[in-house]
C-alpha cells in the first residue's frame, strides 16, 4: 500500500504538462501531445507482420522505449482487438514512463503510470468544478473506457465523502489554467474567503 502522498507527487508532475504545452482541451489530443513531448507513437499495425508478432509476444498493450543518440522516444501501443479507450489508456500510462525516463522493463512502479494515466485522462478535480460526475458523462467528456470512468467517478465520490467539495492548493494553476472562469465562480460557491475554509 502506497502512501497518498506518492500519489500527490504524480499529480504534481502532471499539472505542468498541462501548463507547459498549453493543454486546454478535453477529451487530450494524444497524438499532439506526443508531438510537443518529442515522443514517436507508432501502432503495432505499422509494423511488418514478424514484427507485430513479436510486439504482442512482448505485450498485449504497449510499452516505451528510451531515446537513443540515433532514435527518439517512442511508444508502441497495440491498435489491435482493443478499444478505443484501452489504447488511450496505455498510451498516457507509457507517457508517464518517458516522463520519469523509466525503463519499461521495470514493473514495480507500474501501480504509479496506471495512476498517471487515469488523471491524466481524467483530471479529478477539473471534474468536479465541471460538474462531469457520472460513468457515461466522464466516459464521453474524457474518451475513455467505461471501467476507466467508473475508476474516476469512485474516486471523485470517495473524494467528495472525505474533503467535500474542497480544491488542494497544489490543484489551483490546473484549474487556473483549464477553466479559470468557472473556478472563479466554484470557489464563490464552495469557499468561505472569510474562514478560509471549503464549504461541505
Amino acid at each position: 500500500m502506497r502512501a497518498g502522498s506518492e500519489y500527490d507527487e504524480i499529480v504534481k508532475e502532471i499539472i505542468p504538462i498541462f501548463i507547459d504545452y498549453d493543454i486546454k482541451s478535453f477529451p487530450l489530443d494524444l497524438e499532439r501531445i506526443c508531438r510537443l513531448l518529442s515522443v514517436s507513437l507508432i501502432p503495432y499495425s505499422e509494423c511488418g507482420p514478424e514484427a507485430k508478432e513479436l510486439l504482442l509476444k512482448k505485450t498485449k498493450k504497449g510499452f516505451f522505449v528510451r531515446g537513443t543518440h540515433e532514435s527518439t522516444p517512442t511508444i508502441y501501443y497495440n491498435d489491435y482487438e482493443v478499444t478505443v479507450g484501452e489504447m488511450r489508456y496505455t498510451i498516457s500510462h507509457e507517457i508517464k514512463h518517458y516522463v520519469y525516463d523509466e525503463c519499461n522493463d521495470d514493473n514495480k512502479d507500474d501501480d504509479l503510470a496506471d495512476y498517471f494515466a487515469r488523471f491524466f485522462l481524467c483530471p479529478i478535480p477539473y471534474l468536479i468544478v465541471k460538474g462531469i460526475l457520472t460513468n457515461n458523462d466522464i466516459a464521453s467528456h474524457c474518451k475513455v473506457s467505461i471501467t476507466a470512468a467508473s475508476n474516476a467517478a469512485s474516486t471523485i465520490r470517495n473524494r467528495i465523502s472525505s474533503f467535500g467539495y474542497k480544491i488542494f492548493d497544489y490543484e489551483y494553476p490546473l484549474l487556473e489554467h483549464l477553466i479559470p472562469e468557472e473556478f472563479k465562480l466554484y470557489k464563490r460557491e464552495h469557499y468561505d474567503s472569510e474562514t478560509g475554509r471549503w464549504l461541505n
